[in-house]
């Protein structure tokens, strides 16, 4: 991809501070677990998710606008187009901002479900007293 360069774990809050600054782009993968000192559980296709807070402090700190974005198959071009949908409306709240955007990944999924890959354990983690839903 040209023009895109990927951000090291040990670096990544300084540099996306560093590119929204200058008015830079800044993509961050949503659907991931969450240790649980990081994250809130958030409904997830109906399944409480724990999903990490950072982006939403981070949109909170900057102010950034947050356009959801996924790469698409599209089969008649062989190749991925970005797929872009309209800006979501953020609050400020960690946790309902942290909704916000997992619905939004929701919405993409179902709108394109043979092209979400999910290889990890992604209920892995459960509110406390539920059951665990892996053996």
């Amino acid at each position: 991809m040209v023009g895109n360069r990927m951000i090291g774990k040990k670096e990544f809050v300084r540099r996306m501070l560093d590119a929204l600054k200058t008015n830079g782009t800044v993509g961050i993968f949503v659907d991931q677990n969450s240790h649980f000192d990081h994250g809130v559980f958030v409904n997830f296709f109906g399944v409480p998710a724990r999903c990490g807070t950072t982006f939403a402090k981070l949109a909170a700190h900057t102010g950034a606008t947050v356009i959801p974005g996924f790469a698409v198959w599209i089969e008649a071009e062989q190749r991925y187009r970005l797929k872009f949908y309209p800006p979501l409306d953020l609050t400020g709240d960690v946790a309902e901002d942290t909704q916000r955007v997992q619905s939004a990944v929701e919405r993409a999924v179902r709108e394109y479900p043979d092209q979400w890959l999910w290889i990890h354990r992604r209920w892995k983690a459960r509110p406390p007293g539920e059951p665990a839903l892996y053996n």
